[in-house]
């Protein structure tokens, strides 16, 4: 009942903001672990861009409201670059906003335009206008990896978006996604982020196996989908050359970026460390990948 009040009284809200918003939206995607939260607050702190808050998903379901007191009487966020699997501190700090998505999309299925109903289509396209108009017409971008499974949707919704995919060398993305297992979860057993669509057929294989099938069917779940969108719509950035030259990412979208205003000054770069196996098991890991 209240969950029911308080999405009535965002929407409410979302119906009185002018939603004739220009500006188009960026879906940052890739692996788990592939390097994208440092990609996505980079962004957000370089660029006066919209986006979802810390705030708004605590508050997800009345992430309008939230967002536009916010900007009321919040400052505007400044990055430390920090940081734990994808969450980031503060209250205007970048957020994944999962509990957002997951009133529109099922976060562990794929699913194409066609799947999502015609009601959820419309409150979310609104919802997000509501923000852009809120942060001044500005493009909005978010960083979701389980978005990977829903280009498709994403793309036909929203279709002025654009799309980054971030890049990182497999192995290490290999070697993070099964740490992220046993430091997130105190267990190698228990799965850690997305779930490939293939997941039912490899849930019950080794380990090793289970990583090795999850980073192949998603790398081919986002290679199948933005194959399908015409080539301005979609750039790559590997993770490593991020590292080096973090104003590159802005570069790939000068045409998006151009107008909007600056919030903090450039970075000159960020260490990107080279994981290696230690133990037996992640040495077991890294031997799949030997012809990836």
């Amino acid at each position: 009942m209240r969950t029911s009040i308080l999405n009535f009284f965002d929407s409410l809200i979302c119906t009185i903001i002018d939603k004739n918003v220009k500006s188009p939206q960026l879906f940052i995607l890739g692996l788990p672990r592939s390097g994208a939260t440092l990609i996505y607050q980079y962004i957000v702190h370089r660029l006066h861009v919209a986006y979802f808050t810390n705030g708004a998903g605590n508050k997800h379901t009345m992430p309008v409201t939230t967002i536009f007191l916010q900007k009321i009487f919040r400052k505007h966020y400044v990055s430390d670059f920090k940081s734990n699997y994808g969450r980031v501190a503060g209250p205007m700090a970048p957020r994944e906003a999962g509990r957002i998505w997951n009133r529109f999309f099922d976060p562990d299925r794929f699913q194409t335009y066609e799947d999502i109903s015609e009601s959820k289509r419309r409150k979310l396209y609104n919802m997000i206008l509501c923000i852009q108009k809120i942060f001044g017409d500005v493009p909005f971008v978010n960083k979701n990896v389980r978005n990977s499974l829903h280009i498709d949707a994403l793309s036909k919704i929203f279709p002025n978006s654009y799309f980054l995919v971030v890049e990182r060398n497999t192995e290490d993305v290999a070697l993070s996604i099964l740490r992220a297992r046993k430091l997130t979860h105190g267990d190698y057993n228990i799965w850690f982020s997305v779930k490939p669509r293939n997941y039912e057929q490899i849930k019950n294989l080794s380990i090793p196996e289970q990583i090795y099938y999850q980073i192949k069917d998603i790398t081919l779940c986002i290679n199948e989908s933005i194959k399908k969108l015409s080539e301005d719509r979609v750039r790559k950035i590997k993770y490593e050359d991020f590292c080096k030259e973090p104003e590159s990412v802005l570069n790939l979208f000068s045409n998006i970026f151009k107008n909007v205003k600056e919030k903090n000054p450039p970075v000159s770069h960020f260490l990107s460390k080279k994981q290696h196996p230690n133990t037996n098991l992640e040495k077991e890991l890294i031997k799949l990948f030997t012809n990836f």
